[in-house]
């Protein structure tokens, strides 16, 4: 299925409906107390043990139909390809125990010679360079000492 294909009206539509259903349902198991038609500390009345009960059936049913339903949406993003699936761990015969799957994907991977790379250390080591200057500035304001900056390419501090 191609992912400009893919309808996320038929799983949302169900979905806000199931979430419709568990609101409802909340509601008939705390209307008798919120209402006040159910004396506090008092025998439930039949009017209050009805509504509680039902309310609890709707909202089983709303949270089992909400489970699947997010289920079916999952599995037709993997279907349309717009995520990918979680690796598993292998079962290893031999020492009858699963051994763990290397991560799927690289942080960051090399482009052309490792021209990223060479720019992304560049860019971490001038942040910790300019972090280290600031906190000894810092150390050295708090004891009253003068601040040692180290000078730059420039030959200037």
């Amino acid at each position: 299925m191609d992912v400009s294909h893919l309808r996320l009206d038929r799983y949302l539509w169900p979905l806000a409906a199931c979430l419709v259903a568990l609101l409802a349902g909340g509601w008939l198991m705390l209307a008798p107390f919120a209402l006040g038609y159910q004396g506090y500390g008092a025998g439930w009345v039949t009017q209050t043990s009805n509504q509680f009960w039902v309310g609890l059936g709707v909202v089983l049913v709303a949270i089992v139909a909400l489970a699947l339903f997010a289920f079916s949406l999952v599995s037709g993003l993997l279907d349309a390809g717009v995520i990918e699936p979680r690796p598993h761990a292998a079962w290893d015969q031999h020492t009858n125990a699963k051994t763990p799957t290397p991560p799927q994907m690289a942080l960051a991977a090399p482009e052309e010679g490792g021209v990223r790379n060479d720019e992304f250390e560049r860019a971490v080591m001038a942040l910790a360079q300019s972090l280290a200057a600031d906190l000894a500035e810092r150390r050295h304001v708090d004891t009253g000492q003068q601040p040692y900056l180290q000078p730059t390419r420039g030959g200037q501090p």
